[in-house]
């Protein structure tokens, strides 16, 4: 039956803007691209492992599909706090929670939730 997860699709309608999102704020590397620069751009950390893919709406003729929760691990959140701020965004009190995480969160461009987190 099922054998492998490929990856996370977000269908957007600013595409080229999220892919820079994902690009230069949050300096995720691109692994390949399916189409072009602005459709079909997977980010991830490893080959072959599981990505997230970022599509242009209009290109692939489909709707958003509504927002996601996405989950990236630092070594170090409060550098990495400390970085986004200087880039501009605007990010949710970090948390130090019970189960051994220290988590803040914030939002892309469509409202998509990134939860980054060091675990303690």
């Amino acid at each position: 039956m099922i054998t492998g997860y490929c990856c996370t699709n977000i269908f957007s309608k600013q595409a080229k803007e999220l892919i820079e999102f994902y690009k230069k704020i949050l300096e995720i590397p691109i692994i390949k691209t399916d189409d072009d620069h602005s459709n079909g751009v997977y980010f991830g950390f490893i080959e072959n492992a599981p990505t997230l893919c970022i599509w242009d709406c209009e290109k692939c003729n489909v709707s958003p599909i509504g927002y996601q929760s996405f989950v990236f691990q630092t070594e170090n959140l409060d550098s990495t706090i400390t970085d986004l701020k200087k880039k501009g965004i605007s990010l949710s009190e970090a948390i130090q929670y019970d189960w051994g995480t220290y988590e803040v969160r914030l939002r892309d461009i469509d409202g998509n939730e990134i939860v980054i987190v060091e675990f303690m």
